[in-house]
């Protein structure tokens, strides 16, 4: 679920609040690949990623994503499941086979319209990183980055 206007004002408000990095450069292990067809989640984690040192890169979709992984080194994917084109499923699988070095965090809100079924526990069994549950903060956000990047 997309942040509201009212969250993009307090994550801005916030931004002196959050915690910033050391300027991570052009170093591979401190870029970010993010991945999502909607335009407000793909900003809303630009801004909290790019303030908090991070190089992030974006996609709005898997295989735009695969390109660019295979442009630019990124230490971290982190993309929805559900988007059109290559999904996020079939997009960390094929990760997980061509960047075997890249960590992933999978995000989603859940199956969307109609769907009952929550991917996040499939994209755990395939082997992923960390999952969120949208709609997420900047907090659990930055947290969950940190954690999947220390380890």
């Amino acid at each position: 679920m997309a942040p509201t206007p009212g969250e993009h004002a307090r994550t801005r408000e916030r931004d002196d609040a959050l915690p910033r990095r050391n300027a991570p450069g052009a170093d591979a292990a401190e870029q970010i690949l993010v991945v999502d067809d909607n335009q407000e989640v793909l900003y809303f984690m630009r801004a909290a990623l790019e303030h908090a040192g991070y190089v992030v890169r974006t996609a709005s979709e898997g295989a735009q994503a695969l390109l660019l992984l295979s442009q630019h080194q990124a230490a971290l994917l982190i993309t929805d499941i559900f988007m059109p084109g290559r999904d996020g499923i079939e997009t960390l699988r094929d990760c997980k086979t061509r960047f075997p070095q890249t960590r992933i965090i999978v995000m989603s809100a859940g199956g969307g319209t109609g769907r009952k079924l929550d991917y996040l526990p499939a994209a755990q069994l395939i082997g992923v990183d960390a999952t969120l549950r949208k709609p997420f903060n900047v907090d659990q956000l930055l947290d969950t980055v940190h954690t999947v990047l220390q380890a």
